[in-house]
């Protein structure tokens, strides 16, 4: 192999012509090539293999994408607005749960009891005239046999002057 340019014949260059055939040398890299390819046949034939595997990556086909650009922006900012919705919907649910446990703990710690928490504590306000009937076999009022006579509410009186004049 002849060599009377600067550089050592091996990876340099193939460098060199690498950049040569990119168009990336300067004037004097250009002439030096040429020399080379003028007297070098080894050079001519690493030449002729970058030439044909420049032209072979040109020529292979463009892969076509599975989704046009359109469909994979739409996709993905509906896959955004998607996540975006189920953070809101943790942010609020913890919110409330929150709201609801500082609620009870407000309510069982303070001193203020709330009526719905005093009726179980109602027994011992009762007055001693106040008593409970439960009827088991009897009507607490005297049902009428006549079924047309029972249908008849006066709305002028109240139930219990009803009741107590019959």
């Amino acid at each position: 192999m002849m060599t009377n340019h600067s550089y050592p014949p091996d990876k340099c260059t193939f460098e060199l012509l690498s950049a040569y055939l990119d168009g990336e040398v300067t004037a004097q890299q250009r002439e030096e090539v040429q020399d080379l390819l003028a007297n070098d046949p080894e050079i001519q034939s690493l030449y002729r293999r970058l030439l044909y595997l420049r032209d072979e990556f040109q020529n292979l086909p463009t892969p076509q994408p599975e989704y046009s650009p359109q469909e994979l922006s739409s996709t993905v900012f509906a896959k955004v607005d998607q996540e975006n919705r189920r953070r809101k919907t943790y942010v609020w649910g913890g919110g409330a749960i929150a709201a609801v446990i500082l609620a009870t703990l407000g309510g069982v710690l303070n001193g203020n009891r709330t009526p719905l928490l005093q009726m179980a504590n109602r027994d011992s306000q009762l007055n001693s005239d106040e008593n409970l009937v439960i009827a088991l076999n009897e009507p607490v009022i005297a049902l009428p046999a006549n079924t047309e006579e029972s249908l008849m509410i006066p709305l002028d009186q109240s139930l219990m002057d009803i009741i107590e004049n019959k």
